[in-house]
């Protein structure tokens, strides 16, 4: 009998170890096709983009920031508000969201950018069904566990990242390709971006960027860049690409040269040849034959970074153009801004925080000092820009409205702390859900220059409500709101309550 079981016992571990070893072989890394020249006219390109846009007098683009299911739940919302509000639009009665030139996503909010940028106005609802009210993280986490998915996952070439992709593939994407948004996209030009781990700097998914390793972007799959987008680091594995750059015959653009020689005895001389360095570490694929990408949002958790490169070093020329276009009278920045600010009791005790409280210090510190950093630098920069419309130094400028939405900027009230609370995972409770998007339709009334927006655009918003000075402030002294906020957020808020 021991016999036997032995024998048994033995021919399954060999069967096991062969079918492991015939498993590692299968799942090898894929390498994205290379090009061996550059042209400017094929790919998914920003500047090819932007100079086939229609023609009329507003250039829009929306920026969802990360933070999980919570960052595309509140950019949800938003787009949600956008396609009831109606804007009159070089003559034209459209909505708001029908007008979103660009968008921008990191991390969570990747998902909802890449979705919108695929699928347009039909993400409201779609969205909604097949992300939002579904359990991604049980999906996902049903799918590292599985026996079947074990001897892929103890490939050296194979991990959580790419198992995350997948998941991005059944749940929203399939198998779709940044070609098919370069030719068949409904809704705005999407930016995802990620963080290259060894260098510490962002990586966008443009071919622009991607011109720099003598890839072809069209090849890859939307759901692997928005899973390197997402790769939080310890829950899931990097994102891997291979580097082929420096044999396609790449220069860098005349812009960041130019850029840098008109400052060359200036101290923002060495802020123009940091982004010529940041350039020129992929051209040498020898050094760096594979590129290992994480979370975007340890670089950029804003997206606001990426438009203010343009403005240090130019290495957008079709950006700036646009951004100074003569026909362009309006142009909108609107930053969705999902940081929680989860309450802990850390400083009630002498006792010493826990590795966990340590570990969520690591990350989150720099993270929100790093996007304090870029919103007050973005602010000084629009701020300067509109004033030189002002002062008659360029007369022919667009103006620009910059509509910042951050949840930490809601009202004092329940409402408020639930959300700040909602943790950054890959599910949250449909009421959780209702909760967000009713906090986005407070953040646009409560939002001043969003209310100059939409007077400017001669529309009126959605629902209008009077509401007087004692009501407001019963609404928090932090935050005054304008005439125009819906009844039910209104009642809402000042009850502390929300409906479904």
């Amino acid at each position: 009998m021991r016999k036997y079981f032995s024998d048994g016992l033995r021919k399954y571990m060999a069967l096991s170890g062969l079918f492991l070893i015939s498993a590692c072989t299968l799942v090898q890394f894929r390498p994205l096709q290379t090009i061996q020249h550059i042209d400017k006219e094929q790919g998914y390109r920003l500047e090819k983009a932007l100079s086939r846009r229609a023609q009329d007098d507003t250039f829009m683009i929306l920026m969802f920031s990360g933070g999980g299911t919570r960052a595309a739940a509140l950019g949800y919302g938003v787009l949600e508000a956008f396609k009831k509000q109606p804007v009159i639009v070089s003559g034209k009665t459209t909505n708001l969201m029908d007008n979103v030139d660009m968008v921008y996503g990191v991390s969570g909010g990747s998902v909802l950018a890449a979705y919108f940028s695929l699928y347009g106005a039909e993400t409201v609802p779609s969205f909604e069904y097949l992300f939002l009210k579904q359990n991604f993280q049980k999906q996902f986490t049903k799918q590292v566990f599985s026996l079947a998915n074990l001897p892929r996952l103890t490939s050296s070439e194979y991990g959580r990242g790419d198992l995350l992709q997948e998941q991005f593939e059944n749940t929203l994407f399939k198998k779709t390709t940044f070609g098919d948004l370069d030719q068949h996209r409904k809704g705005p030009f999407a930016v995802i971006s990620a963080t290259d781990m060894a260098a510490g700097s962002r990586v966008d998914f443009t071919q622009e960027f991607f011109d720099m390793m003598c890839l072809n972007l069209s090849q890859l799959r939307i759901a692997r860049a928005v899973a390197a987008s997402s790769a939080v680091p310890l829950v899931f594995s990097p994102i891997t690409l291979n580097n082929n750059g420096g044999n396609c015959g790449y220069v860098i653009p005349k812009q960041v040269k130019q850029a840098e020689q008109e400052n060359s005895e200036r101290h923002q001389y060495e802020t123009h040849r940091e982004f010529t360095r940041d350039l020129q570490q992929y051209s040498d694929s020898r050094k760096r034959p594979y590129i290992h990408l994480l979370d975007g949002g340890l670089t950029d958790n804003l997206g606001l970074r990426s438009l203010l490169d343009v403005a240090d070093s130019r290495t957008s020329s079709m950006l700036q153009h646009q951004m100074a276009n003569e026909h362009i009278r309006k142009i909108i920045i609107i930053n969705v801004n999902a940081q929680n600010q989860i309450k802990k009791n850390i400083d009630e005790s002498a006792a010493i925080p826990g590795v966990a409280d340590v570990v969520s210090a690591v990350v989150d510190i720099p993270i929100d000092k790093y996007s304090q950093e870029s919103l007050r630098r973005f602010r000084a920069y629009v701020d300067e820009w509109n004033e030189s419309i002002g002062d008659g130094e360029r007369p022919n400028r667009a103006g620009i409205y910059f509509v910042s939405l951050n949840l930490r900027d809601l009202p004092e009230s329940p409402l408020r702390t639930n959300v700040l609370n909602i943790p950054t995972t890959f599910y949250l409770p449909p009421e959780d859900i209702n909760y967000l998007k009713k906090a986005a339709r407070i953040l646009l009334a409560q939002s001043s220059e969003y209310q100059r927006l939409l007077r400017d655009l001669s529309a009126k918003p959605e629902v209008e409500a009077e509401i007087n000075a004692q009501d407001k402030n019963q609404l928090g002294k932090q935050a005054e709101l304008t005439d125009f906020i819906s009844p039910e957020d209104y009642q809402a808020v000042s009850e502390g309550q929300v409906s479904d």
